[in-house]
């Protein structure tokens, strides 16, 4: 733990308290009014005072110097008796009476030479109180008071272990690096050490990357990134150890660790070269979509350890590449792992965005990737060696429109859906789906993100609904009272948006009378749904391709190991990675030995050990997998199909 201590201060004591027989400040007014032989005796007393001060008799410092002041009132050196009494009774940590002598040096001399000084002690002694932005602040006054070298560099190292104490690692920093300009080359190893070791000890990975961002070619960027590489490895995230070292051999080529750094990033390498095999990795481990590149590799991991304890593969490495970056970059990182590791696959892309990007590459190089998230409909239309397991819009609403015509009886539908590229498609393929089932359309209606009223556009599905099957109703009120009531002529309304809006669409439908049923895309599947909804929701139907509480025994299974690996739930990315290793795996399992052998095992197997049973890819290279039918219940999700 990082602290601060008075005796930072107390050892600069014997400098500024050694008595040599003269006031320190030349006569006080009061001076002149005492007397000669007082003076000498009060001097006396002082030093005396000090002596048992340094050889740490606090108790009876502070009686002598309680008695001096008491006795030599007029003195010129009551300033000085104030200060070693602050002295002593801050060693004996009472410092709130530290602060009550140091305020009357201050109030009583206020030109005093140790002002400066006296403001030092008075910040630590706030400190101590809990009192830190009041410490700062007269430490940083201390600084304006006293321009000697020696109270600057005081009060800039008490300010830094201030502010290490209160987590503010950045500016604590800053302190330490401007109190070592003050000193001379020589002595500034010690105050970097001091920061090394904060560094080491103290700081978390978001520490780091803040004061990384700082000084991104000085120190402490240095021990910022190799503190970096070691929490990677530490955590095995060895990607993310390489990257950083990479960065730091860039930024600090002619530093002292660099040959360190140049021998772990070819230890990393051999071993990934000894292993028999290799899996690429191409997912965001860096900027805003971090996360869900996280939440792949966590699948990817899994099934790396299933395929280790159930098919007995231990030889197959793992070589991972941020996709985060710019075109060009990328292609140079994937060209380098094709060459240095020759994988027999890659899982990634994450965004449909990369897949034309990566395409060529594939065909190239005769490597299949294979993307756990890229929701485009036929991959193989950009490669041969392109397939996807993730779950595509397509396959959503035809599984939905499947359900509600052939097991609800739905035949009638309305559309609502967000003016987003997703909103707008998941509305095409519905409208198509259900026409081809023989189902009717009747309305359809966008809204953008942002909107909070969408009464306007439940008034005009409302009133393309009453041409044709919408009926209005004279009903009479408890109060007798006419009222018109509107009986919707459709079944069902299409929601594919935002689980954030969803229940603030519904309860405005239920306001309209729009009293139908509620069907959503996997969008819905999130905690958000259930925590922003009302009773309008109860009953309504969505589908996924994952569902964390799935009575299925794999998917179940699945879930256990990752909750007691990651001490979290698996998201739908995590699984669809899992399932594309997976994948590669039993295409290893059943003989293949490179990327081609691969990719005509994938398009040759029809029972393909996905975690929602038994698939094969189609002719568009997409995985045919299962979609779960889900319904909100009594305030929860639950699977019904």
């Amino acid at each position: 733990m990082v602290t601060w201590c008075v005796c930072l201060v107390l050892s600069f004591s014997a400098s500024v308290f050694l008595y040599n027989g003269s006031s320190p400040l030349g006569p006080h007014a009061r001076a002149e009014q005492a007397d000669p032989q007082s003076e000498r005796l009060a001097e006396a007393a002082l030093n005396q005072a000090k002596a048992l001060l340094d050889t740490n008799q606090e108790d009876a410092a502070v009686a002598r110097l309680k008695t001096f002041i008491a006795t030599y009132s007029q003195s010129a050196h009551l300033d000085d008796a104030y200060l070693l009494l602050a002295n002593a009774l801050s060693n004996k940590k009472d410092f709130e009476q530290a602060v009550l002598y140091l305020e009357l040096l201050l109030k009583e001399f206020p030109t005093s030479d140790l002002t400066g000084r006296a403001k030092l002690i008075l910040g630590v002694s706030h400190a101590e109180l809990g009192s830190t932005d009041t410490a700062l602040r007269i430490l940083a006054e201390a600084r304006s008071l006293d321009p000697a070298p020696q109270t600057q560099r005081d009060a800039l190292r008490l300010a830094g272990a201030i502010l290490m104490k209160r987590g503010d690692f950045q500016r604590g920093i800053r302190s330490w690096l401007d109190e070592m300009y003050l000193v001379p080359e020589g002595e500034r190893e010690e105050i970097r050490e001091r920061i090394r070791n904060v560094i080491r000890e103290n700081m978390d990975r978001r520490a780091l990357l803040r004061l990384g961002d700082a000084y991104p070619a000085t120190f402490p960027g240095d021990i910022v990134l190799i503190r970096l590489a070691e929490q990677h490895i530490e955590r095995e995230a060895l990607h993310l150890a390489e990257r950083t070292l990479r960065t730091f051999l860039i930024r600090f080529p002619i530093h002292e660790y660099a040959s360190t750094a140049l021998d772990t990033l070819r230890t990393f390498e051999s071993q990934l070269k000894a292993q028999r095999y290799v899996i690429g990795a191409v997912v965001p481990t860096s900027g805003r979509l971090a996360h869900f590149g996280t939440e792949a590799l966590n699948g990817i991991r899994l099934a790396l350890e299933k395929g280790k304890d159930t098919l007995g593969m231990s030889n197959v490495g793992l070589a991972i590449k941020d996709s985060a970056t710019d075109k060009f970059q990328l292609r140079f990182e994937l060209a380098h792992m094709l060459a240095e590791y020759r994988p027999v696959a890659v899982i990634g892309p994450l965004l449909s965005s990369r897949l034309p990007l990566v395409a060529g590459i594939a065909e190239r190089s005769e490597t299949p990737f294979i993307t756990p998230a890229a929701t485009t409909a036929d991959v193989r239309r950009l490669s041969s060696y392109l397939f996807s397991t993730a779950i595509t819009l397509q396959q959503q609403t035809r599984r939905l429109a499947e359900y509600a015509i052939y097991r609800l009886n739905y035949y009638r539908f309305c559309i609502l859906y967000p003016e987003t590229p997703y909103g707008h498609e998941f509305a095409r393929l519905f409208s198509q789906e259900v026409r081809r089932l023989g189902g009717d359309i009747i309305a359809v209606e966008s809204y953008k993100e942002t909107d909070t009223d969408l009464a306007p556009q439940i008034n005009r599905l409302k009133a393309k609904d009453l041409g044709r099957d919408g009926q209005v109703i004279m009903t009479e009120e408890k109060d007798r009272s006419i009222r018109e009531r509107y009986t919707p002529g459709f079944d069902a309304i299409f929601l594919p948006g935002d689980p954030g809006q969803i229940g603030l669409i519904t309860a405005q439908l239920w306001f309209h009378d729009v009293k139908v049923a509620f069907l959503g895309a996997n969008t819905w599947n999130s905690p958000d749904l259930l925590r922003l909804a009302d009773r309008s929701l109860e009953g309504s139907i969505f589908v996924d391709g994952f569902f964390s509480d799935s009575r299925d025994p794999n998917l179940h299974e699945f879930v256990v190991r990752y909750r007691l690996r990651y001490r979290s739930d698996p998201s739908l990315f995590a699984a669809q990675a899992y399932d594309a290793t997976r994948l590669v795996l039993e295409a290893l399992r059943q003989g293949a030995s490179s990327g081609r052998e691969v990719r005509d095992q994938l398009e040759r197997l029809q029972n393909l050990p996905a975690l929602s049973g038994p698939a094969a890819f189609d002719s568009s290279g997409t995985l045919g997998r299962k979609v779960f039918v889900m319904q909100v219940k009594r305030g929860k999700i639950v699977q019904i199909d």
